[in-house]
């Protein structure tokens, strides 16, 4: 039985030190077996780490390239032509915003340009060095033709005499969305950082904790191998019939192990949670993008969803931009309808006023035939005495229509005066209104102008951030596209308010002038009737005394004469004035065809209720 117990001991400690050897051999593998794959992980992420690099820095300049053609304007680049146009003003202003960009990005001088196609080969026209280089040829016609026919910026890397340059090409298009010529920004790469300096403190912390685990490694053999040495000293205990030694088992192996996992556990739930952190955000600024277009369409009624997140601070920021502009927006549009309105009523007032003119104009001329007419039976009066009480009876009678057609025109004249009156006030009011458009605009100009600002900056800032920023840069850039195009809106409407204010100007003048005309008219029909109630006094006089006819017909002939010279003044005068109720017409015409664009004009915007 002793010799049983003997060979199953002996066995057992054989197996024990058998496999404490392969617990050696697969530890000793399992180290080499990190340890290549912590190299070649190294060589992956520092593969990785270039290429990102290398996308950076095409992006940074990308981004550059996209921002600083939106402050070219592509008509002052379409005057530029020829090698004397390099001392026009045009040139200048686009040299000096390539300079300031070549200065702000710190690039060289040789690396801001523009093109254009000439023909089949590329030439310059303007670049930031100091030397004139218009119409010069530069052999980029492959990329550039590329970029010309797609309309869309591109990057890409050229290789020059061994050294690498990052080279971004952005469009510069016209205000029907031709592309006209392209910017071109060339910048040297510096030296790629070598393995080493990429990776040299990982691996210096991947080398002292591989030191650290295979001296932890050999402190747990060596524990396992005593604790295997005190299972066999407790056999041959057994074997020798000797009571056992109480074998106290250290778990410090266990409790490491145990926590490294837990370790590994929180940093996939971490690279997880990142993840999802990733998608949600995108799935944000998708979001996002698709509102900023819509608003850039013209849609004010859309909202942003404010979030806790980065991004919240953006939609909210967004939300009160157009929130803004939609109170500018309604109230141009509510002062447009209130110009169409009162253009409306000083059409009708205007179209009163020359109809009124024209009657005037039409019996005036009635007055001066009649008056023509009594001169004649006048004049013949002294060579026909017989006929004098005939000649004066109907004298008396075109004296008496005379001053009842003086009367009716004075009544006319009258009501012209109130009515050209009201139409001043009328168009004053409305001079009051267009001004008030103005400062709006000018309020709605002002904000494109901070709104632009703001998205170059954050495109800058955008840019410095590299990758992680080029999805807030694409935010940014809507963002300035929105405020150019509100920008645009804005010059529109103040080209319109300055024609409605031309219009209202001259408007004031032919009502001023048609006042005046209607004063002096007043003043000479009055004189008129007067002098027609003098002739009826004379007449009735006349019909009394046939013996006195020869003698007051001379007196009756001065003042005929007199009669027919002042009634054809105001027949000048009624002419002259149904001109200017004419013009008034066409002008608030006009008026109000301005007043139908700018209404069109704002009508673009979809606002919320």
């Amino acid at each position: 039985m002793r010799r049983k117990y003997d060979s199953i001991f002996i066995k057992e400690g054989i197996m024990k030190k058998t496999s404490l050897y392969l617990l050696k051999v697969l530890l000793t593998f399992v180290f080499f077996l990190i340890l290549l794959i912590a190299v070649v992980s190294a060589w992956l992420q520092y593969k990785g780490q270039v290429e990102q690099i290398e996308r950076d820095r095409l992006n940074t300049v990308l981004i550059t390239a996209r921002t600083a053609v939106l402050s070219i304007e592509s008509e002052t680049l379409n005057s530029i032509r020829e090698a004397k146009d390099y001392t026009s003003a045009g040139y200048n202003a686009i040299h000096n915003k390539l300079v300031e960009l070549q200065q702000a990005a710190g690039l060289p001088a040789s690396g801001v340009r523009i093109l254009r196609k000439a023909g089949t080969h590329t030439e310059m026209v303007v670049t930031a060095e100091k030397q004139n280089r218009i119409g010069q040829s530069f052999d980029l016609w492959t990329e550039m033709n590329g970029v010309f026919n797609k309309g869309l910026a591109a990057a890409r890397i050229n290789e020059i005499k061994g050294v690498n340059y990052a080279v971004a090409f952005a469009p510069i298009k016209n205000t029907h969305g031709e592309t006209v010529a392209l910017l071109m920004i060339e910048k040297e790469l510096n030296e790629l950082p070598s393995f080493f300096e990429v990776l040299f403190w990982p691996l210096i912390i991947g080398l002292v904790l591989f030191i650290l685990i295979a001296v932890v490694a050999t402190v747990v053999l060596k524990r396992l191998d005593g604790a295997v040495n005190e299972i066999h000293f407790n056999l041959e205990r057994l074997k020798k019939g000797e009571p056992l030694r109480r074998s106290e088992t250290d778990t410090l192996l266990l409790s490491e192990i145990t926590e490294d996992l837990k370790a590994l556990e929180t940093r996939i739930k971490g690279t997880e949670e990142s993840k999802e952190e990733r998608e949600k955000i995108q799935k944000q600024i998708t979001e996002l993008l698709k509102i900023v277009s819509a608003a850039a369409d013209g849609d004010f009624t859309v909202t942003a969803r404010v979030t806790a997140d980065t991004l919240g601070a953006l939609a909210d920021s967004f939300n009160l931009m157009i929130s803004d502009l939609s109170e500018l927006v309604r109230d141009a549009k509510n002062a447009a309808e209130e110009v169409a309105s009162t253009t409306a009523g000083i059409l009708k007032n205007v179209e009163v006023m020359a109809k009124g003119a024209a009657d005037q104009a039409s019996q005036t001329e009635t007055i001066s035939n009649f008056a023509k007419d009594m001169a004649d039976l006048i004049t013949n009066t002294n060579q026909n005495a017989q006929r004098a009480a005939e000649a004066a009876r109907k004298a008396k009678e075109v004296a008496e229509t005379g001053s009842q057609i003086v009367k009716k025109s004075i009544e006319g004249m009258q009501h012209i005066r109130e009515s050209v009156r009201d139409a001043s006030k009328q168009v004053k009011v409305l001079g009051e209104n267009s001004t008030r458009i103005g400062e709006i605009t000018d309020f709605i100009s002002e904000i494109a102008s901070q709104t632009n600002l703001l998205a170059l900056n954050a495109s800058i800032e955008a840019a410095r951030a590299g990758e992680a920023g080029r999805g807030f840069s694409v935010v940014a850039d809507e963002i300035r596209n929105l405020a150019e195009r509100s920008s645009r809106s804005a010059d529109e409407i103040s080209k319109l308010i300055g024609d409605i204010q031309d219009g209202i100007s001259k408007t004031m003048d032919a009502m001023d002038k048609g006042t005046l005309q209607v004063a002096e008219g007043t003043k000479m029909v009055d004189s008129a009737g007067v002098t027609l109630r003098e002739i009826l006094g004379s007449i009735e006089i006349s019909t009394k005394s046939a013996v006195e006819i020869s003698n007051a017909t001379q007196e009756q002939t001065k003042y005929s004469q007199e009669i027919v010279q002042s009634l054809e003044h105001i027949a000048g005068i009624a002419r002259e004035t149904a001109d200017g109720a004419k013009q008034s017409k066409e002008f608030a015409t006009k008026l109000e065809a301005l007043s139908t664009k700018l209404n069109q004009a704002v009508s673009k915007f979809r606002l919320a209720k």
